[in-house]
Order: C-alpha cells, then sequence, then structure tokens
C-alpha cells in the first residue's frame, strides 16, 4: 500500500470512530434518561398511593371530630379512659382466674 491509500484508510476509520462514539453516547444517554424515568414513574405511583391512604385517614379522622360532641362519644371517652360511670350505675368486675 502507498501513502496515499493509508491516509484515506486512515481518515475513514477515524470517521467511522467519530460515528460509532456519537452513536454510543446518545445511546447511553437515552438509556439513562429512561432509567431515570422509571424511577420518577415508580416515585409517583407511590407518591399516589400515599395521598389515597391519607385521604383515607384524613376522612376517618374528620367522622371522629364529628362523633367528638356526640353524647356517645363523649360516655365512652369518660368509660375508657377516665374510668367514669352514672352514679346509679353498678359496676361489675369479672373475675377470670
Amino acid at each position: 500500500m502507498n501513502e496515499k491509500t493509508k491516509r484515506v484508510i486512515q481518515k475513514r476509520l477515524l470517521k467511522i470512530l467519530i460515528i460509532v462514539c456519537i452513536v454510543g453516547f446518545t445511546i447511553y444517554l437515552f438509556a439513562s434518561n429512561a432509567v431515570a424515568l422509571y424511577e420518577l414513574e415508580q416515585q409517583k405511583t407511590q407518591i399516589a398511593q400515599q395521598i389515597e391512604d391519607e385521604k383515607v385517614r384524613s376522612n376517618q379522622l374528620d367522622v371522629q371530630v364529628k362523633q367528638m360532641g356526640s353524647k356517645f362519644y363523649v360516655e365512652y371517652f369518660a368509660r375508657k379512659y377516665l374510668g367514669l360511670y352514672y352514679p346509679d350505675e353498678t359496676i361489675v368486675i369479672v373475675d377470670t382466674q
């Protein structure tokens, strides 16, 4: 081979190498963005589930707040947590031993 042919071959190989590098970098960018997008979608799904759970909890708390003013809730709370009873009630303690 002569010198001119070697230079032409080297130029072609350099061009091919540059093209391969550009294509490889483009594929790398695409793949990394695809992975990041997948992770963000998973986070979005988890956050949406947390939002739904908190909405259910909020509704339960709303119901509890509404019940707090009722006579039944006040009696329940007084009996369970404060140990209070009406004066005319008889308290029976059952020994299960």
